[in-house]
């Protein structure tokens, strides 16, 4: 018996330990739930807590849910027993249950403090996210460029304007953000920094787009003036050069060769500048390209380069043959005016009604001496046939020169008058003294 009643209150004893120290952990449980409670609400309170995050780290359900647990294993544990959930116990389990229950109702306060704040956060992040599209559709029309200066001028007008609302838009986020900021001072920051860093792309913007009107409405329009009056003045140049060049060289007199030499002079001369020109036209379409689609330009500009090279060239070649062939025509007016000079002057002997008054011993003497004066009439002719073969002309213009045609009748006529003044030395002779004929006259045969 002694020994049964020792086994019970060893057995007692044992249960009471056992009791007591389940009851630890219990009050060690509620006790981590108590300190969640509080450092919860020292998270609700505090304002620079990160709402994003702040709901992750509360974790209501989890903690409901182990306190829920832990009183229904005490409530299960005592009706085993057969006995009541203690008073002490029942108290802290209901002090706990009661104290989460407010904090649960805080923390679902929060959550649609969270809600909406996220939702003001959305829709400010949308109007800002749209402005920045809008602002980065600006810049990429400042890269796309008109070739009309006109339309460019309307272009960036209506840019400008696009700009401007952005901005206007801007400032009045700016005012809802610092308005919303009273609220909610963290998620202020962030927007406000988003609102102010969009502010700085639009002025940078706006600015560029002023820089561009400015440059359109002054410097565009002179640099578009010179380029034009250059453009101007040097297709004025190419039609005349072209219509010069294309025209057929009239291979005539050496003064009409002169005078088309001096045409090709003066149309190099005019050119001289137009190189310097075609730079600064080169140079204009490089700045006005800044603001400008100027490409078409740019194409222009090397084809007149061309063409005025070409032009150039084909004028310079016209000019030194047009230079050889005067030269060369006036070498052979020369000679022939001297054959003509010579030919007119025994013509003018021959035909003086002096000479048909003297006796014919005389006559023939005198055509004897002009006889002999012919002679220069071979040397001159071959002076001529000389000049004529040198002729650095086209083989078909030699032919129908006008200069070499007075040559060959010229020639034609020394060759008659000789063979004329022949027969009539012959015939003095015949009809002179045979001894004074023997003696003193050759017999000439053509």
């Amino acid at each position: 018996m002694v020994f049964s009643l020792l086994q019970l209150v060893r057995l007692s004893r044992a249960q009471v330990q056992q009791e007591l120290r389940e009851r630890e952990d219990v009050e060690k449980e509620l006790g981590l739930v108590k300190g969640w409670i509080q450092d919860t609400r020292g998270l609700l309170l505090s304002p620079t807590a990160d709402l994003d995050s702040l709901l992750h780290e509360l974790e209501v359900i989890s903690r409901r849910q182990s306190v829920e647990r832990i009183t229904e294993l005490q409530q299960s544990k005592y009706q085993e027993l057969q006995a009541g959930l203690p008073s002490e116990l029942s108290m802290q389990l209901a002090e706990v249950a009661l104290a989460l229950g407010s904090a649960e109702d805080q923390v679902q306060a929060r959550e649609r403090e969270v809600q909406q704040t996220r939702d003001v956060k959305q829709d400010f992040s949308s109007r800002l996210q749209d402005i920045e599209t809008k602002l980065k559709t600006i810049a990429l029309k400042l890269e796309d460029k008109s070739g009309d200066l006109e339309e460019a001028k309307e272009d960036t007008k209506a840019v400008y304007e696009e700009c401007e609302c952005c901005g206007r838009t801007l400032g009045e986020l700016g005012a809802a953000v610092q308005e919303f900021g009273e609220q909610n001072p963290l998620l202020c920051k962030q927007l406000g920094d988003a609102v102010t860093k969009l502010m700085e792309v639009q002025r940078h913007t706006a600015q560029q787009i002023q820089d561009r009107s400015n440059r359109l409405k002054k410097q565009a329009e002179r640099q578009m003036e010179d380029y034009r009056s250059m453009k101007s003045f040097i297709l004025s140049w190419v039609e005349k050069a072209e219509c010069m060049v294309s025209g057929n060289i009239v291979w005539s007199s050496a003064s009409q060769l002169q005078e088309q030499t001096r045409a090709h002079q003066a149309l190099l001369r005019e050119c001289r500048g137009l190189h310097g020109d075609l730079e600064a036209m080169l140079e204009r379409e490089g700045q006005l390209g800044e603001v400008l689609q100027t490409d078409r330009w740019r194409q222009q500009v090397a084809h007149l380069s061309r063409r005025t090279e070409e032009l150039q060239q084909t004028a310079r070649t016209r000019l030194q043959s047009l230079q050889d062939a005067a030269k060369d025509v006036q070498c052979l007016e020369a000679e022939v005016k001297i054959l003509h000079a010579a030919v007119d002057q025994v013509q003018v002997t021959l035909a003086s009604p002096d000479l048909n008054r003297l006796s014919l011993r005389e006559q023939l003497t005198q055509r004897q001496r002009v006889l002999v004066e012919m002679e220069v009439f071979k040397q001159q002719v071959a002076a001529v046939q000389q000049c004529q073969s040198a002729l650095r002309l086209p083989e078909e213009a030699v032919a129908s020169l006008p200069i070499c045609r007075t040559a060959q009748t010229l020639q034609q006529e020394a060759s008659q008058l000789q063979h004329t003044t022949i027969q009539q030395c012959n015939i003095l002779q015949v009809g002179g003294s045979k001894r004074i004929t023997n003696n003193f006259i050759p017999n000439y045969h053509h």
